[in-house]
């Protein structure tokens, strides 16, 4: 990616001292309750990429039509994209910072990348089978004939039988080349120098390191290791000694600490980030969804922005009533879509991902652009689509996080198949003024994650009224960063002096600030869902679980 250059920008700069740990702040499901606070706390090879330079300064989205899904009736879905799966949960990321989006990285392993194409065609084969033999009437839309024609396009039949010819090195290059061009912009070859990571780290480190660490220190150098992808936590005795020794070892200028370091990276993340060429190498898919949050604001420094009430450390939990973190709400107005907790709020209520529960009805919301009043296409039945999903992004649910409908359909592909997998899977909320701060091409110069997605409304009678802000970027964003974000002559989006996070044990606290920093707006996913008739709630989950190494009925 070719950098914007500000002379006060930093690429990824040391860490300042981020004080007291705020207590974790608890959600009831219709009432939060505040922590006390503290001064300035709130009050309550990729040629693919777009670059900042690229992106033209356009007020409106490039295509508002690519919002939303229409439907008529309340009915399951499956996932009809291409996104990989993930295998291991300790490589999937999930991220919320300031700006009310989520942020999911997988790092590709080279059995995920290996089996690229078999996991489509297994999909794919396991929902003609389905569909062929009755079991799976398909309903409304026709994402699945989009999504069969596509494949067929790439002639992945062909592709799979041809690949006893090829080299395990030839099928990598050939699905990781399949896989961006089936998801652009979204899949980035990450590569960084061994010595630069080396100079970096060193550069972090001061006398007073040397002569000893407490905890919050001993998490900020373990993490910047690798900066923005290594989120430690917690450290044992090992941890600690091994870091303690390398310190030793660079204030000694002992020519094997490089090799220390490199072995305390592996140690830290699992071996996920190898070396190759002289250079830590590795492949990631990243998302960023759009997303609704609490209903309420805070005021931070005297800007109104959105409260996130649980920032912390969570990780995927079960439902309390079905006992599984996949799970499948019965009520209708959830259509039957994934909702997956990652906590629990007294003995019956969750926080929880999962979509919309009101009924938007297009025509008769006055605030919707001609763009989507009406589907272009009738329905799969032949009739016009009455009824429309469209997230509200930003203050919106009673305390869980809402994903467009295609979105989370997309979010449970990601996921491990299996439960047990599935309830290993971190999810990071900062506070609600920190944001979440990413080299997402690795390119050197980290960047302020964000969406194009520029739609917020209110919801008055359990129908929505109006809108928070005008669907047009600057006026959008000006209500959404509380009037933080400026523009450069080329329209590009540009913060000043914000933080990011980080986190302690299970605490969100303050992490690095960055005197000038770039907004990185990723294009908004179009959803790729296909409805079908209901058969049951666990015929719902096991179709969503379909891949190479989970057949349809495969036992959790």
């Amino acid at each position: 990616m070719t950098a914007v250059v500000v002379t006060t920008r930093r690429w990824w700069p040391p860490p300042l001292s981020t004080g007291l740990l705020t207590a974790l702040l608890l959600c009831t499901g219709l009432l939060a309750l505040a922590g006390s606070a503290q001064a300035d706390e709130p009050v309550i090879d990729d040629s693919d990429i777009l670059t900042p330079v690229d992106r033209q300064d356009r007020g409106q989205p490039s295509d508002l039509a690519d919002y939303g899904v229409f439907y008529n009736r309340y009915e399951p879905t499956f996932y009809t994209g291409f996104a990989p799966r993930a295998q291991d949960p300790k490589r999937l990321h999930l991220h919320v910072g300031r700006g009310n989006q989520l942020r999911a990285t997988l790092v590709l392993s080279d059995a995920v990348i290996q089996r690229y194409v078999d996991g489509l065609l297994a999909r794919y084969r396991g929902y003609r089978k389905l569909i062929d033999s009755g079991q799976l009437e398909l309903t409304q839309n026709r994402a699945f004939e989009q999504f069969e024609q596509t494949l067929r396009d790439r002639d992945l039949e062909t592709l799979q039988a041809g690949q006893h010819k090829l080299s395990g090195a030839e099928i990598r290059q050939r699905n990781l080349r399949l896989m961006r061009e089936l998801n652009p912009q979204r899949v980035f070859r990450i590569s960084y120098p061994e010595q630069t990571l080396l100079d970096h780290w060193r550069a972090q480190l001061s006398d007073q390191d040397r002569r000893g660490t407490d905890n919050q220190r001993r998490l900020t150098l373990l993490n910047q290791m690798l900066p923005n992808r290594l989120w430690i936590t917690t450290t044992d005795a090992a941890t600690r000694s091994a870091l303690k020794q390398l310190i030793q070892l660079t204030g000694d200028d002992d020519p094997g600490w490089p090799e220390a370091f490199f072995a305390l990276l592996d140690q830290l993340s699992g071996g996920i980030y190898p070396r190759r060429d002289g250079a830590v190498q590795f492949d990631e898919f990243t998302a960023l969804y759009p997303i609704g949050t609490f209903n309420q604001y805070t005021t931070y420094k005297g800007q109104k922005i959105p409260l996130y009430p649980t920032p912390g450390r969570w990780t995927m939990t079960t439902h309390q009533r079905t006992k599984t973190p996949d799970h499948i709400p019965s009520n209708l107005a959830y259509s039957y879509s994934p909702w997956l907790p990652y906590m629990h709020v007294g003995k019956t209520l969750h926080n929880s991902f999962h979509t919309l529960w009101w009924t938007m009805q297009p025509e008769n919301t006055g605030f919707l652009p001609d763009e989507l009043k009406q589907s272009p296409i009738k329905s799969r039945e032949g009739d016009d689509y009455q009824r429309l999903w469209l997230l509200s992004r930003g203050p919106m649910s009673h305390g869980c996080t809402h994903v467009n409908a295609g979105h989370i359909v997309e979010l449970r592909e990601l996921l491990p198949a299996t439960s047990s997998l599935l309830a290993q899977v971190s999810f990071f909320i900062n506070k609600s003024y920190l944001f979440d701060v990413f080299d997402i091409d690795g390119d050197f110069h980290p960047e302020v994650m964000g969406v194009r997605y520029f739609v917020a409304f209110s919801l008055r009678k359990k129908r929505p009224d109006q809108l928070r802000a005008p669907i047009e970027r600057h006026a959008f964003y000006d209500w959404l960063y509380g009037g933080k974000l400026d523009y450069d002559t080329s329209g590009n989006g540009w913060f000043h002096d914000i933080e990011d996070g980080q986190f302690v044990d299970n605490f969100a606290i303050n992490g690095n600030q960055y005197d000038s920093i770039p907004l990185y707006e990723a294009d908004y996913q179009p959803e790729t869902l296909q409805l079908y008739r209901l058969v049951d709630i666990p015929f719902a989950r096991e179709l969503r679980k379909i891949g190479a190494d989970h057949p349809f009925g495969t036992q959790p």
